[in-house]
């Protein structure tokens, strides 16, 4: 099954009710795991708190639901517990939950086993401001992932401008700060560079990574397709210490932040920190660990 395909049985089974920036960043986990050889199939998203309230009857008798004020639905006492969460309290009535499995390329088998492959997705959708219900305490849920964002709502949405309209069940964030540098710096060149705006919330995903390879050929002056091939590493420059064009500077200071490397500052100056960043990188990739970005370390950032 195609990445594609996926994505849309994905918004499928998300539903309506769905907050369009939850919707977009799973599309996001999808597309970036795809990437690494691993399909992730999304089996629920969005749920009314009639149907949250049924799954929260499992392993629950009809005595307790009615008395948390949960009426005509029956207990399931035998049943096995999937949820500890009832009505509004599950942020799946929210809009900014979803639950997934792992599945095979042709989407034909569901596995359930928390593997490597599971935790490496995981550690994607927590990239992108996610929290994961395999770290919680207690109950531990390893199919879900909820949303720990601030979201901005259209006021028609709400009925009033807010811009939080969610409690998730851990503390919100705001982003990584140097990742909403790296954002901010590449939607300088969304003309240029001919890519939609990228929303400056501090996260990693695929998208930030694509106009980083569209800024990297418009600076190039190569064919602008966000696929980093031949033709872009073989017009990639040498940028080192002491170069005075900051735009590379800036560039490859900001891939080595998004690849987990830090040159302690995205401000152009190609000094000492961003040396000995470059030079960790590249030993952790394989290559000569000279601190010199050339057309091999460049591939290796939009791997």
């Amino acid at each position: 099954m195609s990445v594609e395909k996926l994505k849309q049985e994905a918004i499928e089974r998300m539903g309506s009710g769905m907050k369009a920036i939850v919707k977009e960043k799973v599309l996001d986990i999808i597309e970036q795991a795809y990437a690494e050889g691993i399909y992730v199939l999304i089996t629920s998203g969005y749920r009314s708190v009639a149907e949250q309230n049924k799954l929260f009857a499992k392993s629950r008798t009809t005595a307790q639901l009615r008395a948390l004020g949960i009426t005509g639905i029956e207990g399931q006492p035998n049943e096995k517990k999937v949820t500890n969460a009832y009505g509004t309290l599950s942020n799946h009535t929210q809009g900014i939950a979803v639950d997934y499995c792992l599945t095979n390329k042709s989407a034909t088998t569901s596995y359930w086993v928390v593997n490597k492959d599971w935790r490496r997705v995981a550690a994607i959708a927590k990239s992108m401001g996610f929290a994961w219900g395999g770290d919680w305490k207690g109950f531990v849920d390893n199919p879900h992932l909820e949303y720990t964002g601030k979201i901005t709502v259209e006021p028609e949405e709400t009925k009033v401008d807010s811009v939080i309209v969610t409690t998730p069940n851990k503390p919100d964030t705001d982003g990584d700060a140097n990742i909403k540098k790296l954002q901010t710096f590449l939607n300088g060149y969304t003309k240029k560079a001919s890519f939609t705006k990228l929303v400056v919330d501090g996260y990693k995903g695929p998208k930030t990574k694509t106009a980083a390879i569209r800024v990297f050929q418009y600076f190039s002056d190569v064919t602008i397709d966000g696929v980093f091939g031949k033709k872009s590493k073989a017009a990639a420059p040498t940028v080192k210490k002491g170069t005075t064009w900051s735009k590379w500077t800036r560039l490859v200071q900001g891939m080595l932040y998004y690849n987990g490397f830090n040159p302690q500052g995205l401000d152009g100056v190609f000094g000492n920190d961003t040396v000995a960043a470059v030079k960790a990188f590249q030993k952790a990739n394989g290559l000569v660990a000279d601190g010199v970005v050339g057309p091999a370390t460049f591939a290796k950032f939009f791997a």
